[in-house]
């Protein structure tokens, strides 16, 4: 008799506590036992919340419900907004500035919500309530699902010794910019302490926007931070699996590169992403973004919390703006066996049926932690690869030979007059970009896959489909020339660009401010594609201001170039 009364009082334990355990059934119990102010309870219209009954009841009176506030209509909050703690009134009723200055009540909202003895519900149990929402504000959770985890945040809240949280970046000031956030993602300090999660915001403008600057700050133990724009509301809502809240990212199932979007910033570190000027990126009134948030805790004592920030700076579209695109392009049947690998990847452009000009902006590399070493180079339209323009072993900011690929930082070049490159199929041949990718594997072998175990190989670079300027024409003839100077401003070797739609007789000389001739390329028939003219300004040039001109076909075009000390 005894062992069966301990047994149905285990089985009685057990499933009371998976029932008190499981999310929802923790942030009822919150709102039912520590919610003193009247209102919130009440069946009265106005900014009530109303916690009366049972958990189905109060879930149904707050999940995806307009809030009964016009300051939190305004900024398109609801009670709780699935996945947006920071668009929900519950969690800013709960919370306050006090807990996190994001969650700031105006003040036409009401006071806060306190406990039965008129304190402030305890953080660990307001954090509880913001990863409730931040994973999809459910009722439940299947078996699968991934869900906010109690014990984790009581033991951030609990460690006198945790890591402080990342300082939250000043925001952009009213009327000129907008502050998002994703996070905080709580990392244990044992067993999964590494993880990518997706997770999806909703932007609002003012206006139809364009998009001049953003500027991302993350942890230091962050790898990667990608924001994707969906192409709409209809995409957003369609990505694979349920799209309510945070999303770990798996090779099956959801993962970084699924559904209509397109990479719109990318970071590996702290950086201003400032597009050149006359160029923006364009979104709609109304935006949708994939946030996707690549971390690891080197802690092995502490939970670590992780967040990335970010400043959108805007203005309203104007028609002269040119579009900034990007181009994510990756490998995912990624498949290395042991020892050393060198790789050629054609970017999918390639393939193109219909030629076409890309004019880069910037460009950087990603791979896991066997790479080592990552470099693009042309592929002109002859099928030859010639050029190399981004050189993996520089430093993050690109101004250095560091002698070593930095995959965890790896480099970012920026091209200030932006490089033209032709893309697309010539006949048989292929034009545009290639990666040259290596690694040292010490596995019997590795594939694809999102952790730093796993590998991977990709490059983003960003674009526009016309160039900043037209080349400047004495002879206002063929705008298919694109002729450019590059690096501009130089010191060392540099290059003369241009594109032959036919075969032409070429010549082209350089010469300074008073118009006297220092260097000259006699007359020479040459094919149709892209063309080189190689110069050696450390030998050629002086420090000082010049203009290269090319004559093709007795058609004269000219750019103004400086070479520096």
């Amino acid at each position: 008799m005894k062992t069966l009364y301990a047994t149905l009082a285990t089985l009685f334990f057990v499933a009371f506590a998976t029932a008190q355990t499981a999310p929802f059934a923790r942030v009822h119990n919150i709102l039912q036992t520590k919610c003193s102010n009247s209102s919130c309870h009440s069946t009265n219209s106005g900014a009530n919340l109303k916690f009366d009954g049972t958990e189905t009841e109060v879930h149904s009176a707050l999940f995806e419900v307009k809030a009964d506030n016009s300051a939190s209509n305004a900024k398109f909050e609801k009670r709780v907004k699935a996945g947006h703690p920071y668009m929900s009134f519950l969690l800013r009723k709960v919370a306050g500035a006090g807990f996190d200055t994001d969650l700031a009540l105006d003040a036409n909202e009401g006071s806060l919500m306190v406990d039965i003895n008129g304190n402030q519900l305890a953080k660990a149990e307001i954090e509880f309530i913001r990863q409730w929402i931040m994973f999809g504000g459910k009722k439940t959770y299947g078996s699968s699902d991934r869900k906010p985890d109690w014990n984790l945040v009581n033991d951030y809240y609990n460690d006198p010794n945790a890591p402080a949280f990342l300082p939250k970046p000043t925001k952009p000031a009213a009327g000129q910019g907008l502050q998002y956030r994703h996070g905080p993602v709580f990392l244990p300090a044992t067993g999964e302490i590494e993880q990518e999660w997706l997770l999806q915001q909703e932007v609002n403008f003012p206006y139809l926007p364009e998009i001049s600057k953003i500027e991302g700050y993350m942890n230091q133990q962050s790898h990667h931070f990608l924001l994707f724009k969906f192409d709409d509301s209809l995409a957003a809502a369609a990505r694979t699996n349920n799209y309510w809240g945070m999303q770990i990212v798996k090779i099956t199932g959801t993962n970084s590169f699924e559904g209509d979007k397109i990479l719109t910033a990318s970071w590996q570190d702290d950086a201003e992403f400032t597009l050149p000027t006359k160029t923006a990126l364009f979104w709609d009134k109304k935006a949708y973004l994939d946030m996707n948030y690549h971390i690891k805790n080197y802690n092995a004592t502490s939970v670590l919390p992780c967040d990335f920030y970010f400043n959108i700076l805007f203005e309203p579209r104007k028609s002269s703006t040119i579009e900034m695109k990007a181009a994510l392009v990756n490998n995912v049947g990624l498949f290395l066996p042991q020892g050393n690998q060198t790789r050629d990847y054609d970017d999918q452009a390639n393939n193109l049926n219909t030629p076409e000009w890309r004019y880069i902006w910037s460009a950087t590399s990603h791979t896991h932690k066997y790479g080592s070493d990552y470099d693009l180079y042309i592929r002109d339209t002859t099928g030859t690869i010639t050029d190399k323009i981004y050189e993996g072993f520089y430093d993050y900011a690109n101004n250095y030979d560091k002698g070593y690929y930095d995959w965890e930082h790896p480099s970012t070049r920026y091209w200030d007059n932006l490089l033209p490159v032709k893309f697309g199929k010539h006949g048989s041949k292929k034009a545009g970009l290639v990666a040259r990718t290596s690694w040292v594997i010490t596995e019997p072998f590795v594939s694809f896959g999102f952790t730093t175990e796993d590998e991977m190989q990709l490059y983003y670079y960003f674009y526009t489909d016309q160039p900043l300027e037209n080349a400047t024409a004495i002879n206002e003839v063929d705008k298919n020339i694109f002729f450019t100077v590059y690096p501009n401003p130089m010191n060392g070797n540099g290059k003369l660009t241009y594109h032959l739609d036919k075969s032409a007789l070429v010549s082209a000389n350089i010469v300074d401010v008073s118009g006297k001739e220092v260097a000259l390329m006699s007359p020479t028939q040459q094919e149709s594609g892209t063309q080189l003219i190689e110069l050696d300004a450390n030998k050629q040039l002086s420090p000082g201001i010049y203009f290269a001109k090319l004559t093709v076909d007795g058609s004269v075009y000219s750019k103004k170039f400086v070479v520096t000390e």
